[in-house]
Protein backbone atom coordinates (compact mmCIF):
# COMPACT_ATOMS: atom_id res chain seq x y z
CA UNK A 1 0.00 0.00 0.00
CA UNK A 2 1.05 3.64 -0.80
CA UNK A 3 2.22 5.24 1.88
CA UNK A 4 0.44 8.19 1.51
CA UNK A 5 -2.98 6.00 1.54
CA UNK A 6 -2.75 4.92 5.09
CA UNK A 7 -4.34 6.50 7.52
CA UNK A 8 -2.15 8.04 10.11
CA UNK A 9 -2.86 7.57 13.52
CA UNK A 10 -1.65 9.46 16.69
CA UNK A 11 -2.10 8.01 20.42
CA UNK A 12 -1.55 10.29 22.94
CA UNK A 13 -1.47 8.61 26.99
CA UNK A 14 -1.82 11.18 29.89
CA UNK A 15 -4.10 14.06 31.13
CA UNK A 16 -6.42 16.59 28.87
CA UNK A 17 -3.97 19.22 29.16
CA UNK A 18 -1.55 16.86 27.88
CA UNK A 19 -3.58 16.16 24.59
CA UNK A 20 -4.59 19.72 24.31
CA UNK A 21 -0.99 20.79 24.38
CA UNK A 22 0.36 18.22 21.77
CA UNK A 23 -2.47 19.16 19.56
CA UNK A 24 -1.16 22.61 19.51
CA UNK A 25 3.02 21.45 19.14
CA UNK A 26 1.49 19.46 15.86
CA UNK A 27 -0.64 22.54 14.68
CA UNK A 28 -3.59 20.45 14.68
CA UNK A 29 -6.64 22.14 13.48
CA UNK A 30 -9.99 19.96 13.37
CA UNK A 31 -12.15 22.23 11.01
CA UNK A 32 -15.03 19.84 10.58
CA UNK A 33 -17.59 17.57 12.47
CA UNK A 34 -16.08 16.43 15.49
CA UNK A 35 -16.46 12.47 16.21
CA UNK A 36 -19.19 13.01 18.56
CA UNK A 37 -21.28 14.92 15.58
CA UNK A 38 -20.59 12.15 13.65
CA UNK A 39 -22.14 9.52 15.46
CA UNK A 40 -25.19 11.89 15.42
CA UNK A 41 -24.99 12.40 12.15
CA UNK A 42 -24.94 9.07 11.50
CA UNK A 43 -27.41 7.73 13.90
CA UNK A 44 -29.91 10.79 12.16
CA UNK A 45 -29.66 9.10 8.43
CA UNK A 46 -30.17 5.62 9.95
CA UNK A 47 -33.29 6.97 11.52
CA UNK A 48 -34.65 8.69 8.20
CA UNK A 49 -33.26 5.98 6.17
CA UNK A 50 -33.86 7.61 3.39
CA UNK A 51 -31.86 8.99 0.28
CA UNK A 52 -31.96 12.96 1.42
CA UNK A 53 -30.48 11.63 4.17
CA UNK A 54 -27.93 9.50 3.71
CA UNK A 55 -24.84 9.76 5.32
CA UNK A 56 -21.29 10.68 3.29
CA UNK A 57 -19.51 12.83 5.82
CA UNK A 58 -16.20 11.86 5.97
CA UNK A 59 -13.05 14.28 7.64
CA UNK A 60 -8.95 14.68 6.66
CA UNK A 61 -8.48 15.49 10.44
CA UNK A 62 -10.20 13.66 13.39
CA UNK A 63 -10.10 14.16 16.90
CA UNK A 64 -11.09 11.97 19.55
CA UNK A 65 -10.98 13.35 22.88
CA UNK A 66 -11.52 10.45 25.53
CA UNK A 67 -14.96 11.73 26.88
CA UNK A 68 -15.93 10.92 23.37
CA UNK A 69 -16.14 7.33 24.51
CA UNK A 70 -18.84 7.98 27.00
CA UNK A 71 -21.33 9.68 24.55
CA UNK A 72 -21.39 6.15 22.64
CA UNK A 73 -23.70 2.86 23.20
CA UNK A 74 -21.84 -0.55 23.77
CA UNK A 75 -22.96 -1.37 20.24
CA UNK A 76 -20.80 1.21 18.62
CA UNK A 77 -17.82 0.88 21.45
CA UNK A 78 -17.23 -2.49 20.18
CA UNK A 79 -16.52 -1.72 16.26
CA UNK A 80 -14.95 2.21 17.19
CA UNK A 81 -12.14 1.05 15.14
CA UNK A 82 -13.97 0.86 11.96
CA UNK A 83 -16.40 3.65 12.24
CA UNK A 84 -13.12 5.80 12.59
CA UNK A 85 -12.96 4.26 9.15
CA UNK A 86 -15.89 5.26 7.89
CA UNK A 87 -15.75 8.79 9.45
CA UNK A 88 -12.30 9.08 7.36
CA UNK A 89 -10.38 8.61 4.00
CA UNK A 90 -7.70 6.12 3.74
CA UNK A 91 -5.19 8.93 3.66
CA UNK A 92 -6.39 11.29 6.92
CA UNK A 93 -4.99 12.06 10.48
CA UNK A 94 -6.69 10.51 13.58
CA UNK A 95 -5.39 11.72 16.68
CA UNK A 96 -6.73 10.06 20.03
CA UNK A 97 -6.91 10.49 23.72
CA UNK A 98 -6.36 7.79 26.00
CA UNK A 99 -7.82 4.78 23.64
CA UNK A 100 -9.34 2.04 25.71
CA UNK A 101 -7.86 -1.63 25.25
CA UNK A 102 -10.30 -2.56 22.86
CA UNK A 103 -9.39 0.24 20.08
CA UNK A 104 -5.95 0.27 21.07
CA UNK A 105 -5.40 -3.56 19.82
CA UNK A 106 -7.45 -3.15 16.93
CA UNK A 107 -5.02 -0.53 15.71
CA UNK A 108 -1.80 -2.30 16.72
CA UNK A 109 -3.22 -5.38 14.82
CA UNK A 110 -3.44 -3.21 11.51
CA UNK A 111 0.00 -1.56 12.29
CA UNK A 112 1.86 -4.87 12.80
CA UNK A 113 -0.26 -5.58 9.14
CA UNK A 114 1.35 -2.25 7.48
CA UNK A 115 -1.71 -1.12 6.65
CA UNK A 116 -1.70 1.81 9.16
CA UNK A 117 0.98 4.44 10.61
CA UNK A 118 0.54 4.55 14.15
CA UNK A 119 2.57 6.48 16.44
CA UNK A 120 2.08 6.65 20.43
CA UNK A 121 3.20 8.88 23.12
CA UNK A 122 2.48 8.71 26.86
CA UNK A 123 2.99 11.65 29.20
CA UNK A 124 5.86 11.63 31.87
CA UNK A 125 5.32 12.50 35.46
CA UNK A 126 8.08 12.92 37.91
CA UNK A 127 8.71 13.90 41.56
CA UNK A 128 10.02 17.52 41.57
CA UNK A 129 14.26 16.35 41.73
CA UNK A 130 15.67 19.01 43.13
CA UNK A 131 18.29 17.70 45.18
CA UNK A 132 19.76 21.13 45.95
CA UNK A 133 16.78 22.27 47.54
CA UNK A 134 15.65 18.70 49.18
CA UNK A 135 16.59 19.99 53.08
CA UNK A 136 14.84 23.42 52.19
CA UNK A 137 11.32 21.92 51.12
CA UNK A 138 11.60 19.26 53.95
CA UNK A 139 12.25 22.08 56.62
CA UNK A 140 8.77 23.86 55.00
CA UNK A 141 7.00 20.62 55.69
CA UNK A 142 8.19 20.03 59.41
CA UNK A 143 7.22 23.83 59.86
CA UNK A 144 3.68 23.02 58.72
CA UNK A 145 3.11 19.62 60.43
CA UNK A 146 3.38 20.35 64.09
CA UNK A 147 4.47 17.78 66.29
CA UNK A 148 5.02 14.24 64.20
CA UNK A 149 8.88 15.14 63.20
CA UNK A 150 9.17 11.04 63.40
CA UNK A 151 6.73 10.73 60.47
CA UNK A 152 8.40 13.45 58.54
CA UNK A 153 11.25 12.00 58.84
CA UNK A 154 10.52 9.23 57.59
CA UNK A 155 8.26 10.31 54.53
CA UNK A 156 11.76 12.68 53.78
CA UNK A 157 13.38 9.17 53.54
CA UNK A 158 11.10 7.96 50.99
CA UNK A 159 10.73 11.52 49.13
CA UNK A 160 15.04 11.03 48.79
CA UNK A 161 14.54 7.48 47.53
CA UNK A 162 12.07 8.68 44.60
CA UNK A 163 14.36 11.62 44.17
CA UNK A 164 17.58 9.54 43.73
CA UNK A 165 15.95 6.02 41.73
CA UNK A 166 13.31 5.71 38.81
CA UNK A 167 11.01 2.81 40.01
CA UNK A 168 9.31 1.02 37.95
CA UNK A 169 6.38 -0.47 40.15
CA UNK A 170 4.50 2.10 42.26
CA UNK A 171 5.79 2.98 46.33
CA UNK A 172 2.85 2.44 48.56
CA UNK A 173 3.38 4.58 51.70
CA UNK A 174 0.69 4.47 54.95
CA UNK A 175 0.17 6.65 57.14
CA UNK A 176 -1.76 5.63 59.94
CA UNK A 177 -2.55 6.96 63.31
CA UNK A 178 -5.83 8.60 65.14
CA UNK A 179 -8.18 10.85 62.95
CA UNK A 180 -7.02 14.81 62.44
CA UNK A 181 -3.29 14.60 63.67
CA UNK A 182 -1.97 15.51 60.67
CA UNK A 183 -1.88 12.41 57.70
CA UNK A 184 -3.90 14.11 55.22
CA UNK A 185 -2.15 17.68 55.75
CA UNK A 186 1.47 15.81 55.24
CA UNK A 187 0.28 14.19 51.57
CA UNK A 188 -1.07 18.11 51.14
CA UNK A 189 2.08 19.66 51.79
CA UNK A 190 4.36 16.38 49.97
CA UNK A 191 2.11 17.70 47.23
CA UNK A 192 3.19 21.35 47.17
CA UNK A 193 6.63 20.50 48.14
CA UNK A 194 7.47 17.89 45.24
CA UNK A 195 4.50 17.47 42.87
CA UNK A 196 3.86 20.98 41.86
CA UNK A 197 0.94 20.85 44.21
CA UNK A 198 -1.28 18.68 41.81
CA UNK A 199 -2.08 15.06 42.83
CA UNK A 200 -4.97 12.48 42.31
CA UNK A 201 -6.94 11.83 45.20
CA UNK A 202 -10.04 9.59 46.26
CA UNK A 203 -11.72 9.14 49.34
CA UNK A 204 -12.24 5.85 49.70
CA UNK A 205 -15.15 5.94 52.92
CA UNK A 206 -17.17 6.88 49.54
CA UNK A 207 -16.73 3.83 48.32
CA UNK A 208 -19.64 1.41 49.30
CA UNK A 209 -22.00 -0.10 46.60
CA UNK A 210 -22.55 -1.57 43.34
CA UNK A 211 -21.07 1.96 41.60
CA UNK A 212 -17.90 1.75 43.52
CA UNK A 213 -17.26 -1.40 42.29
CA UNK A 214 -18.21 -0.70 38.90
CA UNK A 215 -15.67 1.95 38.91
CA UNK A 216 -13.09 -0.02 40.65
CA UNK A 217 -12.69 -2.70 38.32
CA UNK A 218 -14.55 -0.97 35.16
CA UNK A 219 -17.54 -2.04 33.39
CA UNK A 220 -19.16 -0.59 30.18
CA UNK A 221 -16.85 2.23 28.60
CA UNK A 222 -19.76 4.95 28.36
CA UNK A 223 -18.94 4.78 32.12
CA UNK A 224 -16.00 6.28 34.24
CA UNK A 225 -13.39 3.75 35.85
CA UNK A 226 -10.49 3.99 38.25
CA UNK A 227 -8.76 2.98 34.91
CA UNK A 228 -9.93 6.43 32.94
CA UNK A 229 -9.21 8.50 35.70
CA UNK A 230 -5.61 7.31 36.27
CA UNK A 231 -5.25 7.48 32.76
CA UNK A 232 -6.23 11.34 32.90
CA UNK A 233 -4.22 12.06 35.76
CA UNK A 234 -1.83 15.33 36.08
CA UNK A 235 0.57 14.15 38.26
CA UNK A 236 2.33 10.49 39.63
CA UNK A 237 1.08 11.45 43.44
CA UNK A 238 -1.64 9.22 44.31
CA UNK A 239 -3.59 9.75 47.61
CA UNK A 240 -6.32 7.19 49.12
CA UNK A 241 -7.64 8.89 51.78
CA UNK A 242 -9.56 6.65 54.59
CA UNK A 243 -8.05 3.69 53.01
CA UNK A 244 -9.70 1.78 56.55
CA UNK A 245 -13.11 2.69 55.84
CA UNK A 246 -13.01 1.13 52.42
CA UNK A 247 -15.31 -2.04 51.65
CA UNK A 248 -13.05 -5.19 52.20
CA UNK A 249 -14.42 -7.01 48.95
CA UNK A 250 -12.98 -3.85 47.06
CA UNK A 251 -9.58 -4.37 48.02
CA UNK A 252 -8.83 -7.08 45.18
CA UNK A 253 -8.86 -3.97 42.84
CA UNK A 254 -6.06 -2.85 45.04
CA UNK A 255 -3.50 -5.73 43.76
CA UNK A 256 -2.36 -4.92 40.60
CA UNK A 257 -2.42 -1.12 41.55
CA UNK A 258 0.07 -1.24 44.26
CA UNK A 259 1.78 -4.20 42.50
CA UNK A 260 2.75 -3.35 38.65
CA UNK A 261 3.84 -1.22 36.29
CA UNK A 262 1.02 -1.45 34.50
CA UNK A 263 -2.67 -1.19 35.97
CA UNK A 264 -5.43 -2.89 34.04
CA UNK A 265 -8.93 -2.68 34.59
CA UNK A 266 -11.85 -3.85 32.39
CA UNK A 267 -11.18 -1.19 29.63
CA UNK A 268 -7.91 0.21 30.11
CA UNK A 269 -4.22 -0.46 30.98
CA UNK A 270 -2.50 2.66 32.98
CA UNK A 271 1.33 2.63 33.04
CA UNK A 272 2.00 3.55 37.07
CA UNK A 273 5.54 3.46 36.91
CA UNK A 274 7.47 5.87 39.16
CA UNK A 275 3.93 6.49 41.46
CA UNK A 276 4.04 7.50 44.80
CA UNK A 277 0.81 6.06 46.05
CA UNK A 278 0.26 7.66 49.49
CA UNK A 279 -2.87 5.63 51.77
CA UNK A 280 -4.56 7.30 55.08
CA UNK A 281 -5.66 5.45 57.73
CA UNK A 282 -7.42 5.65 61.76
CA UNK A 283 -5.34 2.27 62.85
CA UNK A 284 -3.54 2.80 65.85
CA UNK A 285 -1.31 0.04 65.34
CA UNK A 286 0.34 -2.81 62.77
CA UNK A 287 -1.72 -5.92 64.31
CA UNK A 288 -4.74 -3.80 63.67
CA UNK A 289 -4.11 -3.18 60.40
CA UNK A 290 -3.00 -6.56 59.87
CA UNK A 291 -6.34 -8.01 61.00
CA UNK A 292 -8.44 -5.62 59.16
CA UNK A 293 -7.25 -5.55 55.75
CA UNK A 294 -5.95 -8.98 55.57
CA UNK A 295 -2.37 -10.09 54.73
CA UNK A 296 -2.88 -10.18 50.48
CA UNK A 297 -3.02 -6.76 50.88
CA UNK A 298 -0.95 -5.08 54.10
CA UNK A 299 2.47 -7.13 52.48
CA UNK A 300 1.83 -5.07 48.97
CA UNK A 301 2.54 -1.71 51.31
CA UNK A 302 6.19 -0.52 50.98
CA UNK A 303 6.31 1.46 54.28
CA UNK A 304 4.12 2.42 57.61
CA UNK A 305 4.45 5.47 59.22
CA UNK A 306 2.53 6.05 62.60
CA UNK A 307 1.43 9.65 63.68
CA UNK A 308 2.06 9.75 67.15
CA UNK A 309 -0.86 11.28 69.55
CA UNK A 310 -0.41 14.79 70.38
CA UNK A 311 2.15 15.92 73.28
CA UNK A 312 1.06 19.01 75.54
CA UNK A 313 3.53 21.51 73.99
CA UNK A 314 2.24 20.42 70.16
CA UNK A 315 -1.60 20.85 71.03
CA UNK A 316 -0.22 24.59 72.71
CA UNK A 317 1.35 25.12 69.17
CA UNK A 318 -1.44 23.86 67.86
CA UNK A 319 -4.12 26.16 69.59
CA UNK A 320 -1.61 29.52 69.15
CA UNK A 321 -1.30 28.29 65.31
CA UNK A 322 -5.28 28.24 65.33
CA UNK A 323 -5.68 31.58 66.68
CA UNK A 324 -2.88 32.92 64.69
CA UNK A 325 -4.92 31.71 61.53
CA UNK A 326 -7.56 33.80 62.17
CA UNK A 327 -5.91 36.85 62.65
CA UNK A 328 -6.87 38.25 59.03
CA UNK A 329 -10.87 37.36 59.40
CA UNK A 330 -11.42 38.63 62.67
CA UNK A 331 -8.77 41.92 62.28
CA UNK A 332 -9.20 44.53 65.00
CA UNK A 333 -12.21 42.43 66.51
CA UNK A 334 -10.52 40.29 69.10
CA UNK A 335 -7.22 40.12 70.55
CA UNK A 336 -5.16 36.84 70.07
CA UNK A 337 -4.09 36.98 73.82
CA UNK A 338 -7.59 37.05 75.23
CA UNK A 339 -8.55 34.27 72.94
CA UNK A 340 -5.59 31.96 73.98
CA UNK A 341 -6.76 32.71 77.60
CA UNK A 342 -10.19 31.36 77.03
CA UNK A 343 -8.88 28.78 75.17
CA UNK A 344 -6.46 27.36 77.76
CA UNK A 345 -9.04 26.95 80.05
CA UNK A 346 -10.88 24.25 77.65
CA UNK A 347 -8.09 22.65 75.83
CA UNK A 348 -7.02 18.93 77.66
CA UNK A 349 -3.42 18.72 77.36
CA UNK A 350 -3.97 15.03 76.02
CA UNK A 351 -6.61 13.57 73.49
CA UNK A 352 -6.94 16.63 71.63
CA UNK A 353 -6.40 16.45 67.68
CA UNK A 354 -6.49 19.23 65.38
CA UNK A 355 -10.58 19.13 64.70
CA UNK A 356 -11.31 19.47 68.80
CA UNK A 357 -8.89 22.24 68.60
CA UNK A 358 -10.32 24.37 65.49
CA UNK A 359 -13.72 23.26 67.16
CA UNK A 360 -12.99 24.95 70.82
CA UNK A 361 -11.10 27.87 69.06
CA UNK A 362 -14.22 28.96 67.01
CA UNK A 363 -16.90 28.44 69.76
CA UNK A 364 -14.68 30.83 72.12
CA UNK A 365 -14.57 33.98 69.20
CA UNK A 366 -18.42 32.87 68.60
CA UNK A 367 -18.75 33.47 72.66
CA UNK A 368 -16.43 36.53 72.79
CA UNK A 369 -17.95 38.25 69.92
CA UNK A 370 -21.71 37.42 71.23
CA UNK A 371 -20.49 39.13 74.54
CA UNK A 372 -19.04 42.11 72.67
CA UNK A 373 -22.70 42.52 70.63
CA UNK A 374 -24.27 42.47 73.97
CA UNK A 375 -22.04 44.88 76.03
CA UNK A 376 -22.74 47.47 72.96
CA UNK A 377 -26.22 47.20 73.15
CA UNK A 378 -26.61 47.45 77.25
Amino acid sequence: MNENHKRKYFIFNGSKSYFDKKLVELSVENSGHTFRELIMLQDSARKNNDNNSRFDFKEKVLILSNDNYQSLVVAAIERMGTIIEEFTYENSYIYIHNPPRYLYEYLNKLHNKELIELSVENEEYSIVKDENNFNIKIDSIKQKIIGQNNAVNEISKSLWYLTKINTKKPYVVMLYGKSSIGKTELVREIAKEFFDNIFFEKHLSMFKNNQSFDYLFGTELNRRSLGYDLLERESNLIFLDEFDKCETSFYSAFYTLFDNEIFKDANYDVNMSGTLIILTANYNSLEDMKKHLGLPIFYRIDKFIKFEDFESSTIHAIVKKEISSRKKELGSLLDEELIYSKVSMLVNTQGENARTIKSKVQGVIEELLFENYVNTEN
